[in-house]
This record gives structure tokens, sequence and C-alpha cells, in this order.
């Protein structure tokens, strides 16, 4: 599966760098090497050792595909994770409805490449194509490659949020209505197919599908949030939702000094000059941070923080908010030709969005 703007898994460990971009592991998929050991000394298959790694490195290959599909309309993929169901690309920028039709379109089609290069070997070994009821314990290598490289596609194509198939429905409906509305069809398509699976894992015991309709109900969820809120700052610069009226606080100051302007308002984030110049950025938690540490006479620069966002008021508000969405939840500061005009932080963009989709109805 794809994903766009959203925060990447937390959880998650660097195992690898592939065409530059970060493969994670999350725990939960460590929790599920573990599971397979555990059955494949259960039930005594030891293929079960090799063919779990090698179809999540076809699962890997799969994410691939949208990341590489992504990267030739110059959209950038952020990160590859491997959960517990499968793989998810965090892929930046929006694509237009033709691009995410093909970059949903690539994760499978890399899946029915290998399904058609295992193909003949198959059919060399046992003379005959498997059907699809198999069970991965009890086949051998090859055949269950095969038979996963098979399945993977027809599950992800299933055209329910936020499976690739829900991408590509989401892209056609998006070519002939709103984004927003299109994402909201496609959304309540994967939350009913996640209520039938929650239904059918309750009735059979089956505790893997609940997990499968859990992640895909989630999933249609954020997609809506997400979907909303790129409506709602859709045409908007950062000048429509930054702060103007705000303090500063100057490098020589004392921690004490920036204490007291927090209580003072409910600004939480202050911009650190020197005259004319933009140092960094004090936030609340450095405060409290020295405060609890070296004490109140300590001087704010030894806090701030230096590597600060800079915007300029023209800029697209869309950039910001899926800065926020991701983990960089850090003020922005706003400068028209290098004066300090405004502020911008995850509180203001907020508060704008709450306006704007009051004035919408949305």
């Amino acid at each position: 599966m794809s994903q766009q703007k959203q925060k990447s898994g937390g959880g998650a460990i660097r195992i690898a760098m592939v065409a530059g971009i970060p493969i994670r592991l999350h725990f939960t998929f460590l929790l599920f090497i573990v599971f397979v050991a555990i059955e494949a000394n259960k039930t005594n298959s030891p293929q079960l050792i090799a063919l779990i790694p090698a179809i999540f490195v076809c699962v890997v290959l799969h994410e691939l595909g949208h990341a590489l599909v992504a990267k030739r309309y110059g959209i950038r993929t952020r990160e590859i994770t491997l959960y517990l169901i499968g793989g998810i690309a965090y892929i930046e920028g929006r694509p237009k409805p033709a691009q995410e039709f093909w970059i949903a379109l690539a994760g499978p089609a890399v899946n029915v490449v290998i399904a058609l290069i295992l193909l003949p070997f198959v059919y060399y070994q046992y003379g005959a194509l498997p059907a699809l009821n198999f069970s991965v314990e009890r086949e051998p290598f090859l055949r269950g490659l095969y038979l996963a490289n098979v399945a993977l596609p027809l599950f992800n194509m299933i055209p329910a949020l936020p499976m690739d198939g829900g991408r590509v429905l989401r892209s056609v409906l998006a070519m002939r209505m709103s984004e927003s509305r299109a994402t909201k069809i496609a959304a309540t398509v994967g939350q009913t197919f996640a209520f039938g699976v929650a239904i059918y894992g309750l009735t059979s015991g089956n505790i893997f599908l609940l997990l499968i309709a859990f992640f895909v109900f989630m999933g249609a969820s954020q997609e809506v949030a997400s979907s909303v809120g790129y409506s709602l700052v859709a045409q908007k610069r950062v000048a429509d939702a930054m702060i103007t009226q705000f303090s500063v606080i100057g490098s020589g100051e004392t921690l004490g000094r920036a204490a007291s302007l927090l209580m003072q308002s409910s600004q939480r984030d202050f911009p650190v000059v020197w005259g004319e110049d933009i140092l960094g950025v004090l936030t609340r938690e450095d405060i409290i941070r020295g405060l609890s540490g070296d004490g109140s006479d300590e001087y704010v620069a030894a806090y701030m923080h230096r590597d600060f966002r800079k915007m300029a008021p023209s800029d697209p508000l869309e950039d910001a908010f899926e800065s926020f969405t991701r983990d960089d939840k850090s003020p922005v500061i706003v400068l028209d030709h290098e004066k300090l005009v405004g502020l911008l932080t995850v509180e203001s963009l907020t508060e704008f969005m709450m306006l704007e989709q009051a004035r919408s109805g949305r």
C-alpha cells in the first residue's frame, strides 16, 4: 500500500536503505517473526522460516514499485515501513488523480511480474498450477512464494481505502468529482469491507482477520481526515494562518524572563532574536527543561533550537500542513524579505482550519 501525507509509523527501526529510501521494520512485524518461528516448530514446517522472509522481500518490492513510480512524477517517498499485515510506502506530495492511479497500480504490478517469472518453474516442478486456497505452512517454498504473489495483488486491489484498489477507485472518481468526495466514497467502501471482515473474523475466531479489519478501518478514517484537512488549506497561503501578534525574546534574556512571557499569554513558542537577526526558536518544552535543570538565571540562547524552519507569507499553506502532519511539530518562522512578520504553529493552523470548516460547513 502507498500512503500520502500521513505521519510515519512510530516504533519502527531502520534495517536498510534502498534507492535512497529508508526501509523500516515495525515492532509488530517482529512479533510476527516470533509467531512464525513458533508455528514452524509446532507444525514441523521448516520451510516457513525461508518462505515468510521471502514473501516480505516481495512486499518490499511491492512498496518500491509505488515509490519508483511516484519518483517518476517528482514525488518523494519518505520511507517504507513493514507492519504485521504488510508494508506502507509513505509518499510526500499530493499526486494528481492520474498520477495516483499509476502509483497505486505499480505495487500490485510488481507482484504480478514476480508471479509470472515463477510460473514456468512452478508448472515444471509440479505439472499443474496450484489452487489459491492454500495453507502457507503446508506449501513447498517455490509454490508458496508463487501463490503469495498471486494473492497479494488480488487482496490489494479490493476497491477499499487504504488499499491500492481503494486508491485506484478514488483516483478514477476524483477525475469526475472533488477529491474530498471521492475519498469519502472510497473510504466508506473500505470501512464497509472492514466491518464485513471483522464479522467474519469474529464468527470464525480468526484474530488475524480482526487485525486486518482494524487497520483497514483506521486507515480509511485517516484518509478522510487527511483529505478534509487538505481541502481546508487548499489555495491558502501561510499569511492566512500565521500569528502576527506575538512576543520575541532576546538571546541575552534569561529563562526566568522566558517563563514570565509564557505565563502572560497563550503563546508557547518564542523567536529568539539579536537585534534584527533571528537566532533560533525557544519552545515551552525548552523553557521547562532549562528551569528543571540549570535554573531561571540561565540564558535562553543555551536552550533554543537553532535549526528552525522558515517560510514566506506567500508560500502555500499546504506545505506547512504536510510538515505538521508528519513528525515535525516545530513552529515556523515567517519571514518577508528576511524580516520577521509572523509565526505559524500547529495551534494556529488548527484554529485556522476549524474556522474554515465552520465557514464552509464541511
